[in-house]
């Protein structure tokens, strides 16, 4: 064999080997930077996943919060239902004007203002205000929690609405009923609290015109027909939070 020949095959060879490592290193380097890629991935995911996890247990803990706010406002709801029915009973009676002490009562306890009961919505605004909503991977829970936020929202518009018309039978109180008798109704527990009684007798109104007594039923009829709108809207969204809490707890099981 002639020296060239030697070198030619030589050449060969060394181009086939290098050929070899290149191509050897660069599927080396491939799947290195491949399994880099899905590792990266893979910790995203485990992070987005904990992040998830974390927000839907403090969902869960504003909703348990909201059970008791919304129970506490049902039953505001409920003395407020009982205290209006009651009023409309005794003004409707023949002898109405031998019923003022129950008509005292019952229209001081239909204009205590009570309270509105603001729900928790920390963690709601987070996912919405934060773009985290698109963690949610169960889609039942994510279409659960829009549903619950639109009838959050109503909620809390109406209920303002609400205490609207228990102010103006507030400030129609002022005008019909003598805060003398209110007055010494009023048993004082402590010095902030208080117990409201029947006045005792049958303490005059300011007022025994048909007119002004007519006013005085519109303003508090408007309100006693609201309050039983509320009650109704108060039971369906308590409804609505323990569900949503049952199925994220089911969901994420815990």
């Amino acid at each position: 064999m002639s020296q060239d020949t030697q070198n030619k095959e030589s050449t060969s060879n060394f181009l086939k080997n290098t050929f070899k490592d290149n191509l050897v290193q660069f599927v080396l380097l491939f799947a290195a930077v491949t399994l880099g890629f899905f590792a990266e991935n893979l910790r995203e995911e485990n992070a987005q996943r904990k992040l998830e996890l974390k927000l839907m247990q403090s969902m869960v803990a504003d909703l348990e919060r909201n059970e008791r706010l919304l129970t506490n406002q049902y039953a505001s709801l409920t003395a407020r239902k009982i205290a209006s029915d009651s009023l409309a009973y005794f003004f409707n009676q023949p002898d109405m004007q031998q019923q003022t002490s129950e008509i005292y009562f019952y229209a001081r306890k239909l204009g205590i203002y009570a309270g509105e009961y603001p729900l928790a919505s920390r963690s709601l605004d987070q996912l919405k205000n934060s773009g985290l909503f698109t963690l949610i991977s169960i889609e039942e829970v994510a279409d659960s929690l829009s549903t619950y936020d639109n009838l959050k929202t109503q909620y809390e518009q109406r209920i303002k609405w609400y205490f609207e018309d228990v102010k103006k039978v507030q400030d129609e109180n002022k005008q019909l009923f003598d805060a003398h008798v209110f007055e010494k109704a009023t048993v004082y527990t402590e010095a902030n609290r208080f117990e409201m009684l029947r006045p005792e007798g049958n303490p005059s109104l300011i007022s025994s015109q048909k007119e002004d007594l007519q006013h005085y039923y519109n303003t508090f009829y408007y309100l006693k027909r609201n309050t039983e709108t509320q009650l109704r809207d108060v039971d369906q969204l308590i409804r609505s939070t323990v569900a949503l809490r049952k199925l994220i707890q089911e969901s994420y099981s815990f």
